[in-house]
């Protein structure tokens, strides 16, 4: 069975949408109907889930098109249940390039909350359903952009923190750092899903510290003997090195989840970005 199928091309880049995602709206309709919701209650909260995603698509659109702003195309982007991922062809040459992509996805759900809670104040919608609706779709927006922020590897807010502190350190140290905080961050997920009973919340923890984990053990084995910030070296090949060093967008061996809403997936046999 393909692993992805193929929906449309859209601003240049193609959109595919991984098989298991349609486990979301069967999984949404029919704990809606268990719950004792009616038919046409459980297919609003399908709608509500699917438009949900097409944010996530918006999102990662935020990261494709910065991305291409720098010259760095992208492959694809694919839907999966658990968020999505934008397929870039190449890592960023600089960290300030990575801050920027890595902003534009959470800008987009910004964008996108702002103007949803706008058009409530404004339009005053008559229905009362479609005020609901629209403002839980822009309360989404915020925590999808509230969680994508933690400064913990790989969610955007841990390349955020890796693009800063590339900016005074070799990019395999600032991947360290970011991949540990990113373990510690998994690890207090995991301890409050099983405290609470949320098997969704240790799954999410689960595939944070795998992330965060892989992206540490790649950056040590990749990390050369003498380690020099990008800047300081203007050779051509040592900056082709030391980019493929970084661990960002092309590490080369093995797939590995990775976080964006409400995880995203980062495979590590192409370049990707990602909440």
């Amino acid at each position: 069975m393909m692993r992805a199928w193929h929906l449309g091309r859209l601003a240049g880049i193609d959109v595919r949408i991984h098989w298991t995602f349609l486990l979301v709206p069967l999984w949404v309709y029919f704990s809606s109907l268990a719950a004792g919701s009616g038919i046409a209650s459980a297919a609003l909260s399908v709608l509500f889930v699917l438009t949900i995603f097409a944010c996530v698509l918006c999102h990662e659109y935020g990261h494709a098109l910065m991305a291409r702003y720098f010259g760095i195309p992208t492959r694809d982007i694919t839907l999966l249940p658990i968020g999505g991922v934008a397929s870039l062809q190449r890592m960023p040459r600089r960290p300030g390039q990575e801050l920027a992509i890595a902003l534009a996805g959470p800008a987009v759900n910004v964008g996108i909350a702002a103007v949803i809670f706008a058009g409530i104040v404004f339009l005053n919608p008559a229905s009362g359903a479609v005020a609901l609706f629209a403002t839980q779709l822009a309360i989404v927006n915020v925590a999808l952009v509230v969680f994508n922020m933690l400064p913990a590897f790989p969610m955007d807010g841990g390349r955020v923190l890796r693009s800063l502190l590339a900016m005074w350190m070799p990019y395999a140290s600032a991947t360290r750092i970011a991949a540990t905080i990113g373990q510690i961050t998994a690890m207090g997920f995991g301890l409050l899903g099983l405290i609470t009973g949320n098997w969704i919340l240790v799954l999410v923890a689960g595939f944070i510290f795998l992330a965060a984990r892989g992206e540490a053990m790649m950056a040590s084995k990749a990390a050369p003997s003498h380690e020099l910030p990008f800047e300081q070296d203007s050779s051509s090949e040592v900056k082709a090195r030391l980019m493929n060093h970084r661990g960002s967008y092309v590490p080369p061996r093995r797939s590995q989840p990775i976080v964006i809403m409400p995880i995203r997936f980062y495979n590590r046999n192409r370049s990707q970005h990602s909440a």
